[in-house]
């Protein structure tokens, strides 16, 4: 199937931690995320979407990534409850931390990429497709694609 598609990059720094079990990047390490988002319309198109929109969707979406720790939703309560661990950090260190929850048991590129996605998709009408490209480290990137088909 023939597509036509518009891209839009963002970045952001952001922290987060994978389970020590999967990877021994399991600790707590931080990255300058990329983020390119493809939308497509099938066939041949003058248009697929205003791209201004395309990125306030994109921006709307990193802004509360930027500066952030990204936890997985099941450590959200150890992170965010009273005297839960963002807590006591900031009261005891003095070090402020911006906690953003991503509904996923691990924080990873891959579902990093899905999240993303799964906005875009919900909120960007008109499309066919949606390609999400997710880069943590130069040369690391994992890709969810509706748009491919095998």
């Amino acid at each position: 199937m023939a597509l036509t598609c518009i891209s839009v990059d963002e970045s952001f720094p952001a922290a987060h931690y994978t389970n020590p079990r999967l990877s021994p990047a399991g600790t707590l390490h931080g990255h300058n995320w990329k983020v390119k988002v493809t939308v497509c319309k099938a066939g041949i198109s003058a248009w697929v979407v205003d791209a201004v929109k395309l990125r306030e969707v994109v921006r709307d979406l990193v802004e509360p990534l930027k500066f952030s720790l990204m936890i997985p939703e099941q450590d959200a309560k150890i992170w965010l409850s009273p005297n839960g661990l963002k807590e006591l950090i900031e009261e005891n260190l003095g070090i402020k931390i911006r906690v953003a929850v991503i509904p996923y048991p691990i924080v990873s590129a891959e579902t990093v990429a899905h999240f993303i996605y799964k906005h875009v998709k919900d909120e960007v009408s008109g499309i066919d497709c949606v390609k999400v490209e997710v880069e943590e480290s130069p040369g690391e990137a994992a890709t969810f694609d509706d748009c491919t088909v095998t």
